[in-house]
């Protein structure tokens, strides 16, 4: 596995501002609320367009414009792109969707254990709402992180944490298959606990990948959106910077170590006919 080079790492780059322009388009033409989000987001403010080191396109959006989002795909199926999301294929074990160029590959460590082809992509996250009470509201995000984890851990077998970390989480694999709990099992689950607080009025939402630092947001933290130079393009970011970034990131105005600047550990990367 290595990281890419300088000359691969702007092609990725190329690939997923083209997939973002498309997803832009999409949903200005269909009424959607996106935003930009997490490292993305701060590459518009700090870097009006990529973080240089990164090789990821994060958006997010609210619940209703993704199954909106996710409706206008199935009603107008693409030769281009490939939506993924865990009700297409149960052994998607992610709690977001990606927006997949047809034709290209991008395998990670896990590729070889599904079925699925991912290709170059955007990631889409997914702000769902919170329960009213606050104690409901804690129990409800643990029970989505560790419902999550059992997700992934029922589709895979690891070898790329420690021996002892490795040897737990492959016993809970077996014991996840000997009690015959299948990856449809979890997927049908977590779509319910996720989307369980629809109607809610808690103005409180949470997204998969800020489940372990227990972050939450507000509506009024996205809503309205703000427009922010990206590259050659103006697209959505949160109202607020600092509500949405600083509990993730902290000074994120400030560039990280030289250590920490690094993109993914891909297995393999194939470009196809881009």
């Amino acid at each position: 596995m290595t990281n890419q080079d300088e000359e691969t790492l702007n092609h990725i780059k190329e690939i997923e501002y083209m997939i973002l322009k498309d997803f832009i388009e999409i949903c200005d033409n269909n009424d959607i609320e996106y935003y930009l989000i997490y490292g993305t987001q701060i590459g518009a403010i700090r870097h009006q367009g990529f973080i240089p080191w990164d090789d990821d396109i994060d958006v997010i959006l609210f619940r209703k414009d993704y199954e909106k989002f996710l409706k206008v795909m199935e009603e107008n199926p693409s030769d281009k792109y490939t939506i993924f999301d865990s009700r297409y294929d149960d052994e998607y074990f992610f709690q977001f969707g990606r927006m997949s160029l047809n034709g290209t590959y991008w395998a990670e460590y896990w590729d070889k254990q599904v079925s699925f082809k991912l290709g170059i992509h955007i990631d889409l996250f997914i702000l769902d709402n919170l329960p009213d009470n606050n104690l409901k509201r804690k129990l409800h995000i643990q029970r989505c992180y560790y419902l999550a984890r059992l997700y992934s851990i029922s589709v895979l077998r690891f070898d790329n944490y420690s021996k002892v970390l490795n040897v737990i989480l492959n016993l809970t694999h077996s014991l996840i298959n000997v009690l015959r709990l299948s990856p449809k099992y979890f997927q049908k689950k977590l779509y319910k606990l996720f989307t369980k607080y629809e109607n809610s009025s808690s103005g409180k939402y949470v997204t998969d990948l800020t489940l372990m630092e227990k972050v939450t947001f507000k509506k009024e933290d996205y809503k309205p959106p703000k427009k922010a130079q990206f590259e050659d393009i103006v697209a959505n970011i949160p109202n607020d910077d600092y509500n949405t970034l600083t509990p993730i990131y902290g000074d994120y105005m400030q560039l990280p170590p030289e250590e920490d600047r690094v993109a993914h550990i891909l297995n393999e990367i194939d470009f196809g006919p881009y």
